[in-house]
């Protein structure tokens, strides 16, 4: 609700420098492209991370919430690691089961750990964002070299 609030602030302080509503309109779109760009280049570097993961068998252990995010530790080779994404707080009881042991992928890059549920975000998100950054970031391109779609 703030983000909304601070948008239309500013859409109002630039209708009074001046410009027209259609530039605050492309001026937007341009702000929505970058970001699923950058989200695109998140989602290609943890495809990256994922390409460099061994196999490894675990145990979940806690589930840290001194993060800024509660994070999942499971124990992998004797050594506490980190869940790559943060934890699924709906069904916690259900995903993290203590003194289990699972298969995990260890990003030693990162030192951390990737469950299954950490390799479907990053597997959807990679399918979905990615198309989507390049072609947000050829039609950036496009609009600031002047070439038209049409």
């Amino acid at each position: 609700m703030e983000f909304l609030v601070g948008y239309v602030l500013i859409a109002v302080i630039l209708l009074f420098m001046g410009f027209s509503l259609f530039q605050i309109g492309v001026f937007t779109l341009m702000i929505v492209g970058a970001l699923i760009v950058l989200i695109g280049g998140f989602f290609a570097v943890c495809l990256a991370l994922l390409a460099f993961s061994k196999r490894r068998r675990g145990v979940f252990t806690e589930i840290d919430e001194n993060l800024r995010f509660p994070v999942a530790i499971y124990k992998i080779d004797g050594e506490n690691v980190p869940n790559m994404f943060p934890c699924e707080m709906v069904m916690k009881k259900r995903l993290y089961v203590p003194e289990k042991e699972i298969t995990l992928l260890y990003c030693k890059p990162r030192k951390s750990a990737i469950d299954k549920n950490a390799l479907i975000t990053i597997i959807v998100g990679g399918a979905v964002f990615i198309p989507g950054a390049v072609f947000s970031a050829i039609m950036i391109v496009s609009f600031i070299k002047g070439f038209s779609v049409a």
